[in-house]
């Protein structure tokens, strides 16, 4: 990946327990962190496995490592791309070497 290549920019948000006027509680996402990420979409064998259960609206995402993106996860964590929301499935620290982290995500349906 050419340095050039990181060129979407991404909204990563956190989902954060509140409650409503009458006190119930509620799930609501709030922007978390915004950064440059290089995206692509899955290929070879990943993109036929993912063909076969109708999950072809995924890709991956590849942003630097920080200490705001250390704490991620799949159930806490979303993404917004391009005006589309994300469902965050897989988190890769590449080579554990705190330098990049990948994501794979899938288009949440609307």
């Amino acid at each position: 990946m050419v340095l050039g290549e990181w060129k979407e920019r991404i909204t990563i948000q956190k989902s954060i327990l509140g409650n409503d006027p009458v006190g119930n509680h509620v799930l609501a996402w709030k922007d978390y962190y915004t950064c440059s990420a290089y995206a692509n979409n899955l290929s070879g064998k990943e993109y036929w496995e993912a063909v076969q259960v109708s999950a072809q609206k995924e890709i991956y995402l590849y942003i630097r490592y920080c200490s705001e993106v250390a704490e991620m996860d799949t159930e806490h964590y979303r993404i917004l791309f391009r005006g589309q929301v994300y469902n965050i499935t897989f988190l890769d620290n590449v080579k554990y070497q705190n330098k990049t982290l990948k994501l794979r995500a899938s288009l949440v349906k609307r």
